[in-house]
């Protein structure tokens, strides 16, 4: 089984949870990231994951980050990224930006209706 790890980061904006990825996500490992991902999207605020450490990834994991859009709905979910061009192509190619808000700067991310 690979490895991966989730960490909260603060931010100064209390509407925003975001927490930095790292490792590989794959097969292996796509169960326990999505009930990580369920456990932290259980108040209003905006889940935002920042995939910059994140090396591989594969289908199932890709298809946790789609559920986890679907279930979180409302904009409140959505992806700050500065990954290797490898992760970049991956999501470009399965359309990731059509269904999932993706950004640089987690300021950018939260959106001004978001709730407070």
């Amino acid at each position: 089984m690979t490895s991966f790890e989730l960490e909260e980061r603060d931010t100064a904006d209390a509407r925003l949870r975001l927490v930095e990825v790292s490792g590989e996500l794959d097969l292996t490992n796509a169960r326990e990231l999505e009930g990580r991902l369920e456990e932290l999207a259980t108040d209003e605020r905006v889940l935002a994951l920042d995939l910059n450490r994140v090396l591989f990834i594969d289908s199932a994991a890709l298809h946790v980050l789609f559920r986890t859009a679907r279930n979180v709905g409302d904009g409140r979910f959505g992806l700050v990224l500065e990954p290797s061009a490898a992760i970049a192509r991956t999501l470009e190619i399965v359309g990731m930006a059509q269904v999932v808000p993706m950004f640089r700067d987690p300021a950018e991310l939260t959106p001004a209706d978001a709730p407070s």
